[in-house]
């Protein structure tokens, strides 16, 4: 009975992973608006009951996306954060790779078009949230550690969460004439720079 259930539950798990890959291809190329649920099923080989079935509606598929890809960017920044030996330097890293992350062709719609319209605060509150406790520890132990000028942890790393955020927001509206992104990146590292305590 155990073996039926795992079959049944990897089999529900895989429709889901391909209405997910299918929607996020779709999602990015087309927006939300013109993408159709009926297209989506037949791509991904299922019924369009069946995406109900795990999504509740197109609303919901979306959601699920955003989410699939919050958590590919923070595998991204954790790469990072595995392969930079001293911490503090991994830490800022991350914030780079977030901008460029965030940024990618097939993320960038979906993260800064069709987001907010289609999800409205929840669409931040997932971006703003994910990872956040783990940001404030570390930047607690930089603090304590005395590697970073700071006087409280927990107002910096609302404040960073905050303002890379609106950074990327702000460099994804531009044009490619007004280079944003490396602005944005020279920013950031100079406000990484006057947090950092000389060793």
């Amino acid at each position: 009975m155990s073996k039926i259930r795992t079959t049944r539950a990897q089999a529900a798990q895989a429709t889901t992973e391909r209405l997910i890959a299918a929607a996020h291809r779709a999602f990015s190329a087309d927006g939300f608006a013109e993408v159709s649920l009926d297209a989506l099923a037949a791509e991904a080989g299922v019924t369009r009951g069946a995406l109900h079935h795990h999504f509740g509606n197109k609303a919901g598929l979306f959601e699920a996306v955003l989410r699939q890809i919050d958590a590919e960017m923070g595998g991204e920044m954790q790469a990072v954060r595995d392969t930079t030996p001293d911490a503090w330097e991994g830490f800022r890293a991350c914030f780079h790779v977030y901008l460029d992350a965030v940024l990618r062709p097939d993320r960038s719609r979906i993260l800064f078009q069709d987001a907010p319209a289609v999800l409205g605060m929840k669409a931040i509150d997932i971006l703003m949230e994910s990872g956040f406790g783990d940001m404030l520890a570390d930047l607690q132990g930089f603090v304590d550690s005395g590697r970073i000028r700071a006087p409280d942890a927990e107002a910096l790393a609302h404040l960073l969460n905050g303002a890379t955020i609106n950074l990327a927001f702000w460099a994804a509206e531009g044009d490619a004439s007004e280079e944003r992104l490396e602005r944005a990146h020279a920013t950031l590292a100079a406000v990484f720079d006057g947090l950092t305590r000389v060793r």
